[in-house]
């Protein structure tokens, strides 16, 4: 009797490259819709809710920022909903790869998908938030753009290594290599209290700015040397995403 050599991983490759060109070959109308699954159709969602939240948050600084007054429950509303959205989001991301699996595989396209959905949902709608709030020095920004920056190389490292993780009888990879861009909800629930609270940037209004407050480290009182001190959480909590030697273990 001959046994063939070929282990699960290679046939799993091969039939992702035969379903890689038999898409490639497909010149119909509509091909890339028609090839979606209905786990994609959830990631896309997830996307959808982080695209929300960003244009959300842009609503906010439009009906209430620069305002005399303190903020009506109309924009309050819209800050809460800017930050339950996300939230919503992982509850997509949770669900694709359970849907997926139960309908033996996802698509071609299904990991790719995953991840610049989390990167909407995990990494730019925080960043937006935090700037409606009160994030909005340069150093801030800086800030802000290193933990978009780190969230986008952490996924693409993920993509890349996932297959070189060890995994077990599931398939599933044993840990994180650094901190999963979904831990950003955290941060998110955090600015959530913060409203609660009070404690953001009303603007003309006065009122309390975010935690911890600003610090000058060079130049004069409103210039480019100062950032809030809770800016360096976000920047903290990039270097975690990008991290080689931090390892979590999954549930």
């Amino acid at each position: 009797m001959v046994h063939s050599t070929k282990t699960p991983s290679v046939d799993m490759d091969e039939a992702k490259k035969k379903a890689l060109h038999q898409y490639q070959n497909d010149d119909g109308h509509f091909s890339l819709v028609r090839n979606f699954r209905l786990a994609d159709l959830i990631t896309i969602m997830n996307g959808v809710c982080g695209t929300l939240s960003i244009l959300t948050s842009a609503r906010y600084l439009l009906i209430s920022s620069n305002l005399p007054g303190p903020p009506s429950e109309s924009a309050l509303r819209t800050l809460y909903f800017a930050h339950l959205l996300p939230i919503l989001g992982f509850g997509f991301d949770a669900l694709d790869g359970k849907v997926a699996r139960w309908m033996g595989g996802g698509s071609m396209l299904g990991q790719e998908m995953d991840s610049l959905a989390d990167l909407v949902s995990f990494g730019v709608a925080p960043a937006a938030l935090a700037f409606a709030l009160g994030l909005r020095t340069p150093l801030d920004l800086a800030a802000l753009l290193m933990f978009v920056s780190c969230g986008l190389a952490r996924l693409a490292r993920f993509n890349a290594t996932v297959a070189l993780i060890p995994s077990d009888a599931s398939g599933k990879s044993k840990y994180f290599e650094g901190l999963p861009i979904p831990s950003s909800l955290a941060l998110t629930s955090f600015m959530a209290y913060w409203v609660k609270q009070g404690w953001f940037h009303h603007g003309k209004r006065g009122g309390s700015d975010v935690p911890l407050g600003v610090i000058r480290i060079w130049g004069e009182k409103g210039g480019w040397g100062e950032v809030h001190l809770v800016a360096g959480v976000f920047a903290v909590w990039g270097a975690m995403m990008v991290s080689k030697t931090l390892k979590i273990p999954k549930l």
